[in-house]
């Protein structure tokens, strides 16, 4: 069969592939697998696979195979013939893990955003915004996790991504991808803490294990309560004329309870009993949905507003996730082993940091628009530092005109 060509014109950002050269030695050696009669190495497959990233036609093991196969792609980037059922042997024996020094290094690289925020001014830990999203599968996977579809009898084969972003750089910062064997999103991810941050949640994740687990490691948080959990204050505190501008309802201390049934003093009802630290509980006003957003913190020094802002900023993981699966082609598996699809969303990330690296650039989600474009081939490397940088343009004028009109206020 004759080998489909794929010019190299079609790789929109092949400069970027090159940034992986240096790691090479690090990545090589020992490092691969053995097929029949091919040895295929770790740093060849991440560098094929991240030139494929760069193109929306190179979807398959098949087209990874024709690309690695050009004399073009070989001689620039040192890589060799990736044979498909090598690829497809190697996606199950490599540990993905191996590629977690590499990522911790792109992600040491990007600088923290500009901070613009008043708001979280007092603010000096990371924030880490955990969150998971579900990707289908073909039902013969048998280590996915099962689950309706939507409202119907119909049963799907998912698997779920447990991801941990930093939400001032947009860094990925850990990843896990399971099925029906990984439990909740609370317990996963109270089994891949960072000491010394803030970590930010919606609902799904209270759980006192979880709760418990940060206090233990030192580090702070900031989680929706879902409102059948009790809660015994002990101190209202009084809100600030910023708090009550941006519809802050309630700000107290207080104690988590636990379950207050008949018979159950114990808390034998729960898989853990509720921590015994002093608490915060924040009340905001959602106007778009008309309903309260109550949040828990442990953090009993900071304004009101800041607890606030720090939920506020939990929108960017969602945003990242709707950037990988409509712009980062992470919408197709290549592989249906567990350590396929995390390498494969490795690949993902490693294009993403080596992305924000190459700009130079403050991420935000205009620098997301443009990353996507270059990523499915919709623009070139040019445009979007032209895009970038007129938007910058623009933001900058804006907020002179801002400063202006508020100055003027003020004088008036």
């Amino acid at each position: 069969m004759e080998t489909q060509s794929i010019p190299e014109s079609e790789i929109s950002a092949l400069a970027v592939v090159k940034q992986l050269l240096p790691w090479r030695e690090l990545l090589a050696g020992g490092l691969g697998t053995r097929h029949g009669n091919a040895q295929l190495e770790l740093i060849d497959v991440l560098i094929v696979m991240l030139a494929a990233f760069f193109n929306p036609m190179v979807r398959s093991q098949r087209l990874l195979e024709a690309l690695s196969s050009q004399q073009w792609m070989q001689d620039k980037n040192g890589t060799r013939r990736i044979p498909r059922a090598t690829l497809s042997d190697a996606l199950k024996r490599f540990d993905p893990r191996v590629l977690r020094p590499l990522i911790d290094q792109l992600s040491s690289k990007i600088p923290a955003l500009r901070q613009r925020d008043a708001d979280l001014a007092t603010v000096t830990r990371q924030i880490v915004a955990a969150d998971g999203t579900y990707l289908n599968l073909a039902g013969e996977v048998a280590w996915s996790l099962l689950s309706r579809r939507g409202k119907s009898s119909q049963i799907q084969s998912r698997v779920r991504l447990d991801f941990q972003l930093d939400i001032q750089t947009l860094a990925p910062l850990e990843v896990e991808v399971g099925g029906g064997d990984q439990g909740s999103e609370s317990q996963a991810l109270a089994g891949r803490l960072r000491p010394g941050v803030i970590y930010v949640a919606d609902r799904g994740f209270f759980s006192f294990t979880l709760l418990n687990s940060l206090l233990a490691v030192d580090s702070n948080f900031v989680i929706r309560m879902k409102k059948d959990v009790g809660f015994a204050p002990r101190q209202e505190m009084p809100l600030s004329p910023r708090d009550r501008e941006l519809d802050l309802r309630s700000d107290m201390t207080g104690v988590l309870p636990g379950p207050q049934s008949r018979g159950n003093g114990d808390l034998r009802s729960y898989a853990s009993p509720p921590p015994e630290a002093l608490l915060r509980r924040v009340v905001v006003w959602d106007a778009r949905n008309q309903t309260e957003v109550i949040l828990l913190t442990d953090m009993l020094d900071v304004p009101a507003v800041t607890i606030a802002e720090i939920y506020r900023r939990r929108w960017m993981i969602e945003l990242f996730f709707k950037w990988l699966k409509c712009h980062a082609g992470f919408d197709h598996a290549i592989s249906h082993s567990p350590r396929g699809l995390t390498f494969q969303f490795y690949v993902a990330v490693i294009g993403t940091l080596l992305l924000h690296l190459a700009t130079g650039r403050p991420v935000n989600k205009y620098a997301l628009y443009w990353l996507g474009a270059v990523a499915c081939g919709q623009a070139t490397w040019e445009e979007m530092q032209a895009g970038m940088a007129r938007i910058e343009r623009e933001k900058a004028l804006e907020r002179a005109r801002y400063a202006r009109k508020k100055a003027q206020k003020k004088l008036a």
